[in-house]
């Protein structure tokens, strides 16, 4: 199952002790050379970045990071460690300043390192946190100063896979497995929906209206995107979701796991407008010239071009009376003639082309 995580970052008082010469201790007692360290986790990956340290005499620079790792079952960071004691639980790794690898890894004057969990920490079922510092040293190996720690809850996410989609007149609908035996007092799971148009850079996350379908193969998620533009591509992907409660109920975090592959969907309308409603012929006459009125209600159709007129006499087929969809809402018919009846249909016309069924006839007859 994927895992994932939004970092919640703890400043904590700075951690050192005396210095005795030739053991590593620190050379500054109260140095913190780095104050913003923050993490944030997607799967098994934990990013962790900060500022890049600088400051002291260059013999006392910081030249190498190691960045150390402590499992805990509680939130909170563990106190400052004792004089004889080494603050790093777990080294996952060692970060040379002076490397030409390290300079280019900075971006904007931050650096950055990724953790993989092992396999028996991302998938744990006690909640438990993933505390993580750095311990700076100096070209003596002592070391030069420490950072704040930051904690993130390692926790279970729902999966989000099988993703596919179906188009819809009210829009696009996508399809996820769903996992319904995943459950936990501290854990509430959910999904966030990305969307980007296709050959751009810029995802967001869409609202959408949600459902769960039970199947044979058991459940799927569902989500209706219904604010897409027809003939356009979007690129769509799922995050799992997961916000983890302490057992007093207080939100500690909201925690993304690994997103689903994503999928392209292209928006394009094939699907004719609501049949038009309503449609009322009515007999006039003007200047001893008689003629049919027709009227009705205006369609709701976002994308509407117009509607088209159909007319039949006595038993004839219909025979459309329009060149060209009309926008009015009414229409005159004064090509009648006396003794005749005609019947009249109305349909709906989007602007691809997609025209609705024929409404209901109304009719009227030419004395």
């Amino acid at each position: 199952m994927n895992r994932g995580w939004i970092a919640i970052v703890f400043c904590c008082a700075s951690l050192a002790w005396p210095e005795t010469p030739g053991t590593g201790q620190p050379l500054h007692p109260n140095r913190q050379l780095v104050e913003n360290l923050r993490a944030n986790r997607k799967g098994q990956n934990v990013s962790l970045s900060w500022s890049q340290p600088r400051g002291g005499p260059s013999d006392q620079e910081p030249v190498s990071i190691t960045v150390c790792r402590e499992i805990s079952k509680s939130i909170s960071n563990s106190p400052a460690p004792a004089p004889s004691a080494r603050p790093c639980a777990r080294s996952v790794g060692n970060i040379d300043l002076r490397a030409h690898g390290a300079a280019k890894s900075a971006k904007n004057g931050q650096l950055e390192f990724t953790d993989i969990l092992p396999e028996e920490l991302e998938n744990s079922a006690s909640l438990q946190f993933a505390k993580y510092s750095l311990e700076l040293h100096d070209a003596q190996g002592h070391t030069a100063g420490f950072s704040n720690a930051v904690s993130i809850p390692l926790a279970i996410t729902v999966p989000s896979k099988q993703l596919h989609s179906e188009l819809d007149v009210a829009g696009v609908f996508l399809i996820w497995e769903d996992d319904p035996e995943a459950s936990s007092p501290l854990l509430q799971f959910d999904y966030r929906v990305y969307r980007k148009e296709k050959g751009t850079s810029k995802a967001v996350p869409i609202p959408y209206t949600r459902a769960i379908i039970h199947t044979m193969d058991g459940e799927r998620r569902t989500a209706v995107d219904m604010n897409v533009e027809w003939e356009k591509s979007y690129v769509y992907w799922v995050t799992p979701i997961t916000k983890v409660y302490s057992p007093q109920g207080e939100m500690l975090g909201e925690i993304e796991g690994e997103s689903s592959d994503p999928i392209d969907v292209v928006t394009h309308d094939v699907f004719p407008p609501a049949v038009p409603q309503s449609l009322l012929a009515l007999m006039s006459a003007m200047h001893g010239h008689k003629f049919v009125d027709l009227t009705w209600p205006p369609s709701r159709e976002k994308d509407l071009a117009g509607y088209n007129i159909y007319r039949r006499k006595d038993d004839s087929p219909f025979v459309r009376l329009n060149a060209r969809p009309i926008t009015m809402i009414s229409f005159h018919d004064v090509d009648i003639t006396s003794g005749h009846k005609y019947f009249y249909a109305l349909t709906a016309v989007d602007r691809n082309g997609n025209e609705s069924a024929r409404s209901a006839e109304s009719a009227e007859q030419n004395p």
